[in-house]
C-alpha cells in the first residue's frame, strides 16, 4: 500500500487535488476541475480514480451529486513508519520553521473563509488484513478500545436504541445512541462530545462504521463523521483525531501492538 501512496503523490497534478481538498473539503468533480484548469474532466477522474485506489481520497454520494474527501490516514501511517516518538517533536520544529520563512501559514479562519456548500463532514477510510468480525470486536469492546482510542473504555449492548459511552480514567468523554447496528458490517450512532465545554455545547453528529470485504483476508474500513448542522467546534477538532484512532486500530489489529506504545503519546492532541 505504501507503494500505491508514493505513486499517487509523485504527480503535480494529484498533489494539486488534494491540497485544494485540504483547502476545502468535500468538493464535488464540478468543483476539483477548476483545480487543474488546463485538464480535461476525464482527466482529473483518472486522477481521482488514482487517489482513491491509494487510500488518499474517499467519496461519497451526497444527494445527486458525488462528494470527495481527503483521507489522511495512509499518510499518517507513513508518518508513523518513518518517523519515532523522539524525532516528531524535532520535524514539527522544522516544519513550523520552514513554513515561517516561506510564508504565513492558512489559519483555520482562513480555512472558514474558503469553506464550501458542501455538508460539513469528515470520511476517512483505512485497509485492515482481518476478519469483520475482528474488526467489530476491536470497535466495541474495551479491551481493545483501550489501546487504540485514547486509553477509553466503553460500554454499551449495540442494540438499537441503547445508549453507549466512552470514559477515560471514570469520566465520560463521548456519548450516544444507537442508531443502527449490524455485525459485524455497519453501525450507527449518534456522537455527542463531552471532554470539554466547547463540545459539550454542539448538537449530537452521527457517526457511521462501515467494513467491506476488500480481498482475501482483508477488509475496508470506512468512517463517516457527518450530521452536523454547522463546521462547529466538534466539526474542527475530530478531524486530527480520526486519522490516529484508524492508524491505531489497524496496527493494532495487525499486530497485536498498540501504536507507538499506545495512545498516551498523542493524549496532549487527543482530538486535534
Amino acid at each position: 500500500m505504501d507503494a500505491e501512496v508514493f505513486r499517487a503523490l509523485a504527480d503535480s497534478s494529484r498533489r494539486t487535488l488534494l491540497d485544494s481538498l485540504f483547502e476545502r473539503d468535500g468538493q464535488t468533480l464540478g468543483e476539483l476541475e477548476a483545480a487543474l484548469p488546463g485538464m480535461t474532466r476525464f482527466g482529473v477522474m483518472k486522477h481521482l480514480r488514482v487517489l482513491e485506489a491509494a487510500g488518499l481520497v474517499t467519496s461519497r454520494k451526497v444527494g445527486r451529486e458525488r462528494h470527495h474527501y481527503l483521507n489522511p490516514v495512509p499518510i499518517r501511517r507513513i508518518h508513523d513508519r518513518w518517523l519515532d516518538r523522539y524525532r516528531i517533536r524535532a520535524a514539527d520544529l522544522l516544519d513550523d520553521l520552514r513554513a515561517t520563512l516561506e510564508g504565513e501559514p492558512m489559519t483555520t479562519t482562513d480555512l472558514a473563509e474558503h469553506a464550501a456548500e458542501a455538508p460539513p463532514a469528515h470520511v476517512f477510510a483505512t485497509f485492515i488484513r482481518a476478519t469483520p468480525e475482528a474488526i467489530w470486536r476491536a470497535l466495541t469492546e474495551s479491551e481493545f478500545t483501550l489501546q487504540y482510542y485514547y486509553r477509553s473504555t466503553v460500554v454499551s449492548d449495540w442494540q438499537p436504541g441503547s445508549a453507549f459511552h466512552y470514559d477515560i480514567d471514570g469520566e465520560s468523554v463521548l456519548e450516544g445512541t444507537i442508531l443502527e447496528a449490524e455485525p459485524p458490517r455497519r453501525l450507527v450512532t449518534t456522537f455527542h462530545a463531552t471532554w470539554d465545554e466547547g463540545v459539550a455545547a454542539d448538537a449530537p453528529s452521527r457517526l457511521t462504521w462501515e467494513i467491506e470485504d476488500a480481498g482475501p483476508g482483508v477488509c475496508k474500513l470506512t468512517v463517516v463523521h457527518d450530521g452536523f448542522i454547522r463546521r462547529d467546534e466538534t466539526y474542527g477538532q475530530v478531524g486530527g483525531g480520526w486519522p490516529f484512532i484508524l492508524a491505531g486500530l489497524k496496527t493494532l489489529i495487525e499486530t497485536g501492538t498498540p501504536l507507538m506504545g499506545g495512545a498516551t503519546d498523542a493524549e496532549a492532541n487527543v482530538h486535534g
